[in-house]
């Protein structure tokens, strides 16, 4: 089960689980919402396990900071949509995935390559420290 977060310029956030079937959203422009899939521990097994295709975790908890963090994730993703994909870690399993990544804080966005984790951010990042991060680690990995 795949789990979306939703944002608008008006509405902070919308969660939606789908479970196979489709979803219908009308007509609705790209400037009104972006999409980040939020991963569970057992889908980000899969993740790791599918593909060496690089993807970006982000460890955020829902606090002030959260809208600030996710809208610099969600802006990553739409301009790194060729180079990596981008996930937002349930909130449900926070703690257990910190504990397995040794994640000490957050927000930390962790970057997977080839099946292992290639780089780390620590700390409150803006877009642009976001992207910059993406295009290093890729470069790197």
């Amino acid at each position: 089960m795949m789990h979306y977060v939703f944002t608008t310029d008006m509405v902070a956030q919308v969660c939606l689980s789908i479970k196979g079937g489709s979803l219908n959203v009308g007509s609705v422009k790209y400037g009104d919402i972006r999409m980040v899939k939020t991963i569970e521990p057992q889908d980000f097994d899969v993740e790791l396990e599918s593909n060496g295709e690089p993807f970006l975790v982000a460890f955020l908890k829902h606090n002030e900071r959260f809208r600030i963090q996710s809208q610099a994730l969600e802006s990553a993703s739409h301009n790194n949509a060729d180079k990596v994909q981008c996930y937002l870690y349930d909130v449900d399993y926070l703690d257990t995935g910190m504990q397995r990544f040794m994640v000490k804080g957050t927000p930390t966005f962790l970057l997977f390559s080839g099946g292992r984790e290639v780089d780390r951010l620590i700390g409150e990042s803006d877009q642009e420290t976001l992207a910059e991060f993406i295009r290093n680690s890729i470069t790197d990995a």
